[in-house]
């Protein structure tokens, strides 16, 4: 069997690759390699035209119509990634049997429409499924949006059962990206060491998209650093969603990357838990290579913290804190996410918040809100973010009146941060 993989186009008024793999897409291609399928696979967003030391970068882009429902939005919408014409280029001589397509984010879906048009020119025909993120949250949406396409928005039972390929749940999960077969130049490598999350906060939607929690064997993980470390990469960037839980296991985990004595830069975009934090686990970081790790907070506002998951408290932030100095990280040198543009936020206390994070020397993030289906938060707001165009963070949705207050705490916090490094 052939298989025609497609990660499609961010259509969006921005996009840029904070190490952006579609990383479950590729886990499910390595995995049917293994299982001798064959696979030609298009990343829609492998090109750049502007990248920094650790392999982030500016996408190439092209300005494209306006969705009616965003109009008023007073920015451009662009496809980010190939052109049309070089994804033509791409799938003219490719003879598949079937073609899968991945998904992210619910309001990246008009990448995917753009995909299906040109599909449905050259293979009609042929079997398309639909899988990842956009399905999963909103399956519905999908099935209607995307009547030609097999949606696949449950169990990867199902799916191996329809290719009738044979599938164990464990060696899936553990697999690990085989990035060689799929890309010829790499900046960066992603990876996870574990799957799932042990708390279920408001407005995030892991629990839906992986219940459970697995952690992957510590020689799997060794091993592939390893293997790209001697291919020359020196970013590794961990998707992890718990990457410090249980600490035990962490620690045995890092003990072991300590040991290889690697020249790298790991990064945590995904946050890592301050609850989990110890001193020897602070040391730990700092010794194999943890480059300005980020930490989820959110907020600093307690009744919220215990509302949303009562994943931390601003004793265990100050801990931490100390805990980060004494291993070796200068002040700016870590990060915590905060969270912005979720309802009826008060952006007076999330600007004392920031100012009260600066002067304990951590750099601030501000995680920009996205109103996620499946999540707590979300249903409150159900019936009007149908659309999920109005899922998109950069329109800040509750905020749309308020849009001068966005951007002014946007450039507070980074006037804040730049002083970090005068």
């Amino acid at each position: 069997m052939r298989i025609l993989a497609i990660n499609p186009w961010i259509v969006d008024f921005a996009a840029y690759d904070f190490w952006l793999k579609p990383y479950g897409f590729l886990v499910l291609l390595t995995y049917l390699k293994q299982k001798n399928i064959e696979i030609d696979y298009i990343d829609c967003l492998d090109k750049k035209i502007k990248k920094d030391n650790l392999g982030r970068g500016k996408y190439y882009w092209q300005i494209i119509p306006k969705p009616e429902i965003l109009k008023d939005i007073p920015r451009k919408f662009k496809r980010y990634g190939i052109s049309i014409e070089e994804f033509k280029l791409k799938i003219k001589d490719k003879k598949p049997d079937l073609i899968l397509i991945t998904s992210s984010m619910t309001y990246w879906y008009l990448g995917i429409k753009e995909v299906e048009k040109i599909l449905k020119e050259n293979f009609n025909s042929l079997p398309k499924i639909l899988g990842g993120v956009y399905p999963m949250l909103v399956p519905e949406h999908a099935k209607k949006t995307f009547p030609s396409f097999y949606i696949f928005s449950s169990s990867l039972e199902k799916f191996f059962s329809f290719l009738n390929i044979p599938f164990d749940n464990y060696q899936f999960y553990t697999t690990l990206p085989a990035y060689e077969n799929f890309y010829n130049n790499l900046d960066y490598v992603v990876l996870r060491t574990s799957w799932g999350c042990p708390f279920n906060c408001s407005f995030c939607a892991i629990k839906k998209l992986f219940p459970s929690f697995l952690r992957l064997p510590k020689k799997k993980t060794v091993d592939f650093i390893l293997k790209y470390y001697q291919k020359g990469i020196k970013n590794f960037v961990l998707y992890d969603d718990a990457f410090l839980y249980p600490q035990e296991e962490a620690k045995e985990l890092l003990k072991e990357i300590k040991k290889l004595n690697l020249d790298v830069k790991i990064h945590t975009p995904n946050a890592l838990h301050l609850r989990f934090l110890d001193q020897e686990l602070a040391y730990l970081l700092k010794e194999c290579g943890f480059f300005n790790p980020h930490f989820g907070l959110e907020t600093l506002n307690p009744t919220l913290q215990k509302k949303w998951g009562d994943k931390v408290n601003k004793e265990e932030l100050i801990r931490s804190i100390k805990y980060l100095k004494k291993a070796g990280f200068k002040e700016g040198e870590f990060s915590v996410y905060l969270l912005l543009g979720f309802p009826q936020q008060d952006l007076e206390e999330l600007k004392k918040d920031i100012e009260f994070l600066h002067h304990q020397g951590v750099k601030v993030s501000l995680a920009e809100y996205s109103p996620t289906p499946g999540t707590k938060l979300f249903e409150n707001y159900r019936k009007e973010l149908e659309e999920p165009l109005l899922h998109n963070n950069s329109i800040f949705y509750f905020f749309n009146k308020k849009l001068k207050e966005i951007f002014e705490i946007k450039n507070f916090t980074r006037q804040l941060n730049k002083k970090f490094y005068q």
